[in-house]
């Protein structure tokens, strides 16, 4: 599955897509909103931290690709977030903000579904917990990692993994850049 480079680097460049302001330069922008771009990296992150109890076991997949990955956890995941924050900041958490939390989760499952899997179980649970059916893209877009254990995980086998993830996630979140500012700059129609 992918790592946090990748992730974090979608969620970024989603951010800038969904409330960048395409007006302003970009990394005055940044600068600015620089909260926003970290929270929406980790949030594209989170579906992860079924990593934590791995690394107490000592072994990073134990529980790795469990429920974590599915769309109803996003669900229930980017309702429980959005709650918080309309609890905590009603005017910034309107209704959008519930669409932006959920893309940013379910981004990170489209990700995984496009990664090459190295290790059992494979695929991830996306209908769970309707299904067990784990579900995985014909094609690999990405190379798997290996990350067994945390020793496995800074070999150098996985430069290659990282290499390729972080022009990928580079390229994306150009992309998005890219997008945002061409659909701030277009004219009315009429």
């Amino acid at each position: 599955m992918a790592s946090p480079v990748f992730h974090g680097l979608a969620g970024a460049g989603l951010a800038y897509a969904m409330a960048g302001d395409g007006s302003l330069p970009l990394f005055s922008w940044a600068r600015k909103n620089l909260g926003l771009l970290a929270a929406a990296a980790g949030l594209a992150c989170l579906p992860d931290a079924d990593y934590l109890p791995g690394l107490w076991r000592g072994a990073l997949n134990a529980v790795h690709q469990q429920a974590t990955h599915s769309l109803a956890w996003a669900g229930a995941m980017a309702a429980g977030l959005w709650l918080a924050g309309r609890a905590w900041r009603p005017t910034q958490f309107v209704g959008r903000a519930l669409g932006y939390i959920l893309l940013l989760a379910t981004s990170h499952l489209a990700i995984d579904l496009v990664t090459a899997d190295g290790s059992a179980p494979y695929g991830i649970p996306l209908w769970a917990p309707l299904s067990d059916v784990r579900v995985q893209a014909p094609v690999a877009l990405l190379p798997a990692w290996d990350k067994a254990t945390l020793s496995e995980l800074w070999s150098g086998n996985n430069a290659r993994p990282l290499a390729i993830e972080l022009g990928a996630g580079l390229a994306f979140a150009a992309g998005c850049i890219w997008a945002k500012r061409g659909w701030t700059r277009r004219k009315a129609a009429l």
